[in-house]
């Protein structure tokens, strides 16, 4: 697994960490390396962008970084049209990640998110914290 080039999703609440703490080190790891594909649709762009506009976030952290994380998504994304519907997590605002996750084919889900976690695999999909991610697979 270690060689492999790993399908991963970030889930938004990883993105805006990066964005708060302002240390992108992980992120550029996980891509600058080429040892990931991030896992992108629509749907997840759409969340991070609202979620980015949100007054009680939006004055921790500049624009500019917002931008350059828009950038780095738009360069290194494979943006996925998800067509699967699915209805298994107990926070149904999460499904769609999980529709990304098998229509993505993704190795990995990457979230804080404990909706998410519980489950810790869907299909082949294993659903890991950032921190696990990087035990598991460095």
């Amino acid at each position: 697994m270690r060689n492999k080039v790993k399908r991963i999703i970030l889930d938004t609440n990883l993105w805006v960490s990066f964005l708060l703490k302002n240390d992108f080190s992980k992120l550029d790891t996980l891509l600058f390396e080429r040892n990931c594909i991030l896992v992108f649709s629509n749907e997840l762009l759409a969340e991070f962008i609202e979620v980015t506009k949100r007054p009680k976030l939006r004055r921790y952290f500049a624009q500019s970084d917002i931008e350059n994380l828009l950038e780095t998504i738009d360069e290194f994304a494979d943006f996925v049209n998800v067509q699967s519907e699915i209805t298994v997590c107990r926070d149904p605002k999460d499904n769609f990640l999980l529709a990304l996750a098998i229509d993505g084919n993704a190795d990995f889900l990457i979230t804080g998110d404990k909706d998410l976690l519980i489950l810790k695999k869907f299909g082949v999909t294993k659903i890991v914290t950032l921190t696990d991610f990087f035990e598991e697979v460095y």
